[in-house]
């Protein structure tokens, strides 16, 4: 299943409040509008918007993520390019969107980080984006990120792109709807310093917005020394007790210092922010996209409608009509009843360049069928050299039968591509601890379980913690030796079919 991070946004506007149903879908081949793929720099935007109105939304989604590239810490390696998936009938946004959602980020079943949106980048939107793309691109730039930094500098990051096409975007504003739920100010920031797991409310999440925002205004030299120190992955709490002794939160004296000063600050009512310039723009690329390549898109996301049931004819229907374009449709294939095995080889032998191919066939083969399941990954990683969850799979399989050398350069690769990914994370941290890299081993574990899903079921958080607390034991808590590669989340813990 996809993994999702919606944003609920407190004291707003939600633009479509109840599940409504969709028209049956047409695609271009049978008559429905075309459909286009739309390359701007840092997006690939997928849409059935017209050639004009899809390159405008391309561009205002480019300028956002130029401002997130332009304000976070620079990180070296490549980026893959984040997919935008942009529909212009509200009624087809609600086939795939939660309730109360105005945007969501999805991550499919081959690890590609998909914003999917309605056809018009409204204030709610930019915020929703801004706030995931912050996450996605913070995972590059932080080998450790406590929870309080990880959704505090996400929520700041919220106002960055509420100036809107033409105008110079700024960094450092102030959401109203954030600052009402800490304002009049009565603490809590020592509590929501220390959480793990997750923020237990929208109020929580503005004091985390509070906590970075002070921290920039006030003590901007400490913060660049933090950020710092979390790039490094240095243990979150001891590096915030080097750096701000008079604010421990877990001494009560520290807790009321803390909330003095942040309450303070609010109160006081002087922010400072600063215009942000970027580069000049550039030219768009378009080509259209097939009627299955248009399927393939929408058996990507998830069918959630807004938290209704899906009929299962509509759903049906759209898998004959791929399989009508294409017999050996991948993702239609994937969705079709019957029996795995069979379905999955005639997808290889129809698309043997498809990753997603080799993926469903290794996942498909029974459990004795090792060899077989060891040369489908190959070959997925040979189709996709950049695939995080190819990459990630194939290394777990080989350290499952005892190739932890073989198996360790794939694993950072793999986390080099997801560093989101606790599921690859985790790989890199067994496959060192299993070559006596026990330090490497913790501080990768310790990244894995940062950036664990808020909303994770308590049984797979669970197993990671166990295997924390394995290695803590046998390595030491102290250990602190640097990750092995800038930090990883494919769509489940450890191997993901």
């Amino acid at each position: 299943m996809p993994t999702l991070r919606t944003f609920r946004r407190a004291a707003c506007t939600i633009l479509f409040l109840a599940a409504v149903p969709a028209a049956a879908f047409e695609c271009p081949e049978r008559g429905g509008r075309p459909w286009r793929e739309i390359g701007a720099g840092h997006v690939t935007l997928v849409t059935d918007l017209g050639s004009g109105a899809g390159q405008d939304l391309a561009r205002e989604l480019e300028r956002l993520i130029l401002v997130l590239h332009a304000v976070l810490p620079k990180v070296g390696g490549p980026v893959q390019p984040v997919r935008a998936v942009a529909l212009r009938d509200g009624e087809d946004f609600d086939l795939f969107a939660p309730k109360h959602a105005d945007a969501l980020y999805v991550r499919d079943e081959l690890g590609v980080p998909t914003v999917v949106m309605p056809g018009v980048l409204g204030g709610a939107q930019r915020e929703v984006i801004a706030h995931e793309l912050t996450h996605h691109l913070a995972a590059r730039v932080f080998a450790r990120q406590p929870l309080w930094f990880s959704e505090g500098v996400a929520t700041f990051m919220e106002t960055i792109g509420a100036s809107g096409p033409g105008n110079t975007p700024t960094l450092g504003g102030v959401p109203l709807s954030r600052f009402r739920e800490v304002y009049p100010f009565h603490g809590g920031a020592a509590k929501v310093l220390q959480a793990q797991g997750h923020l237990e409310t929208s109020r929580d999440y503005a004091l985390a917005w509070a906590l970075v925002h002070f921290l920039f205004n006030q003590r901007s030299a400490e913060l660049a020394r933090l950020q710092a120190a979390f790039a490094q992955g240095k243990d979150p709490a001891a590096a915030w007790r080097e750096i701000f002794p008079e604010w421990d939160p877990a001494s009560a004296t520290g807790a009321a210092a803390l909330d003095e000063a942040v309450g303070r600050y609010l109160a006081n009512g002087k922010f400072r922010y600063f215009d942000v310039h970027l580069p000049a723009e550039q030219p768009v690329t378009e080509r259209p996209l097939s009627a299955a390549e248009v399927h393939s898109v929408r058996m990507s996301l998830p069918w959630i409608n807004r938290g209704e049931k899906v009929a299962p004819e509509r759903r049906a229907a759209e898998v004959a009509e791929a399989l009508a374009h294409d017999p050996g449709h991948v993702k239609a294939l994937r969705s079709s009843k019957g029996e795995r095995l069979p379905l999955a080889e005639r997808a290889a032998a129809a698309h043997p360049e498809d990753v997603d191919a080799w993926l469903f066939l290794a996942a498909a083969l029974p459990p004795g069928a090792g060899e077989r399941r060891e040369e489908a990954l190959r070959k997925a990683v040979a189709a996709g050299p950049a695939n995080a969850i190819a990459l990630n799979n194939l290394a777990w399989l080989l350290l499952e039968t005892g190739r932890s050398g073989e198996a360790l350069p794939l694993a950072r690769s793999a986390v080099g591509l997801a560093p989101w990914s606790s599921a690859a994370l985790d790989t890199l941290a067994q496959v060192s601890d299993d070559l006596g890299l026990c330090a490497q081993a913790l501080q990768v574990e310790r990244r894995a379980v940062d950036v664990l899903p808020e909303r994770l079921p308590a049984k797979e958080r669970a197993a990671y913690l166990e295997t924390l607390g394995h290695l803590e034991a046998k390595c030491g808590v102290k250990a602190s030796a640097p990750p092995a590669t800038a930090p990883a989340e494919t769509a489940a813990p450890r191997p993901t079919p």
